[in-house]
């Protein structure tokens, strides 16, 4: 850590077994933000004052919601990729704009 500093954002994917265990770790070093993907939904986390609290948006990127990640996966199971991808290049364009 004194040569390279702490990731700004962790991405966890808990399908098969939970990622909650790592968060102490996360904490101690240095970690702002966690989002964690349980299979259904996501969820975002600050780290605030050694231990995470979970929050709607992100800190890294302020104008996403843990809501619209969330749905935005659970479209990629209705739709065909191709449709879905363009959806979110769509969605991501609009969060620029705004």
């Amino acid at each position: 850590m004194a040569v390279d500093p702490p990731p700004d954002l962790i991405i966890e994917i808990d399908i098969t077994g939970p990622s909650l265990d790592k968060f102490p770790i996360f904490a101690r070093m240095g970690v702002p933000e966690v989002w964690r993907f349980d299979g259904s939904r996501l969820a975002i986390y600050e780290l605030f004052g050694g231990d995470y609290q979970e929050r709607d948006t992100s800190l890294a990127f302020p104008a996403v919601a843990a809501s619209d990640i969330t749905a935005l996966i659970k479209e990629s199971e209705e739709m065909e990729r191709p449709q879905w991808v363009r959806k979110v290049r769509s969605w991501g364009r609009n969060r620029k704009k705004g």
